[in-house]
């Protein structure tokens, strides 16, 4: 979906294609199943941050997680490539057949959290980035890939590996010198501020909460959400990507 920002020579502007590429976190899934116009996850505010700002941007995907009609006055570009619970090669299989369909010149990655294969994690994500290179260089089309450390799992769980995870990764990113793509780390396991305690002294807390990016205990069925950041989770990815792409995009023209 396209908008098209006012002020601009309509003839003359063009969008920046952004495609959100991850698994439940990025499609806005969690153990609280919400309806499809409710999965927004970070997508929903960073797209409102980016417009605001007077970015023209379109986000593309073949997913419709948090699709709402036109004249719903909560509507946001809604389009993505999510696919919850999915592992990085089921993605990367994915991503390779939409890339030449939409075309994106932006891809925000946040993959590697499903899946036991913690030590096969890193050398997959390399995988997806060598197609997305592949591509760039087949299509002559520039990528920039906004890649995620990603978040840490809620305070009762272990996170361990998923900080080897994120540093294997950020070493093997290092070691890549030949990419047309270009490859951004983005920080979001420490550098996005999340707090991964619900702050919910006793399971039978009652809404409304305070405190805490993560949905953990709040709400029943399960014991815990162990993955999935809450909204106000949801927002602080969402400047953590606004302030990488400003950095990288510079002012709005």
């Amino acid at each position: 979906m396209i908008l098209l920002l006012a002020g601009l020579n309509l003839k003359a502007a063009k969008p920046i294609k952004i495609m959100p590429v991850g698994n439940s976190i990025t499609a806005g899934e969690h153990y609280r199943y919400p309806s499809v116009a409710e999965r927004t996850g970070y997508r929903k505010a960073l797209y409102e941050m980016l417009v605001k700002a007077g970015y023209n941007v379109d986000f593309v995907g073949s997913q419709d997680h948090g699709k709402r009609p036109k004249d719903d006055p909560n509507w946001y570009d809604w389009n993505n490539e999510a696919y919850p619970g999915w592992t990085i090669p089921a993605i990367t299989e994915k991503v390779q057949e939409v890339l030449p369909v939409y075309q994106p010149d932006i891809l925000l990655v946040h993959v590697g959290t499903n899946g036991r294969d913690w030590a096969q994690k890193p050398r997959q994500v390399m995988d997806m980035l060598d197609m997305i290179n592949a591509y760039s260089v087949k299509d002559n089309h520039p990528v920039t890939v906004f890649l995620c450390k990603i978040i840490k799992r809620f305070y009762l769980e272990d996170s361990g590996p998923t900080s080897q995870f994120n540093n294997e990764v950020s070493r093997l990113v290092a070691q890549r010198t030949n990419d047309k793509i270009k490859i951004i780390m983005v920080d979001m396991e420490n550098g996005a501020g999340l707090d991964y305690t619900d702050h919910i002294p006793d399971p039978a807390a009652k809404p409304p909460y305070k405190g805490g990016d993560m949905w953990g205990r709040r709400y029943p069925g399960v014991p815990y959400d162990k993955y999935h950041p809450n909204d106000k989770g949801n927002i602080k990815m969402a400047k953590k990507f606004y302030e990488e792409l400003v950095l990288n995009l510079g002012k709005p023209k």
